[in-house]
């Protein structure tokens, strides 16, 4: 029985320090988010990190799309905010970054090329 006490006590412990370890979201984190540059009309949420990948909504344009939780307020400053995947050319311009974003509650992609990344604006329609 004494076993068991130390067992849970020292679970309690491990989860109290994981805790500590997670810096604690701000309104500006979880406001960040990501819409079309101008030029683009849409631009696709990918279930993965390129082209080929499934499309499963676009953002279309004044409508915007959230950061994946945890990244800074701009979204790819962290290096949890964006990934490399396959190429894609928009706005003239090639690139493999893809931007990280929640859709459905889920671990979405879209080309961090076709997207401009800021505050979203209070009231703005949020895809997903």
């Amino acid at each position: 029985m004494r076993f068991r006490k130390l067992t849970a006590s020292a679970a309690v412990g491990a989860l109290a320090a994981l805790s500590l370890a997670v810096a604690p979201a701000s309104a500006s984190t979880l406001n960040a988010g990501a819409t079309p540059q101008a030029g683009n009309s849409a631009v696709k949420i990918r279930t993965g990190a390129g082209t080929s990948y499934t499309a499963v909504a676009q953002i279309n344009e004044g409508q915007w799309v959230s950061c994946w939780y945890p990244v800074t307020a701009d979204c790819n400053s962290a290096s949890t905010g964006v990934t490399t995947g396959s190429s894609y050319t928009c706005n003239g311009t090639t690139s493999n970054r893809w931007l990280k974003v929640g859709h459905n509650r889920t671990l979405r992609y879209v080309a961090l090329g076709c997207v401009r990344i800021s505050q979203i604006p209070p009231g703005a329609p949020v895809v997903g």
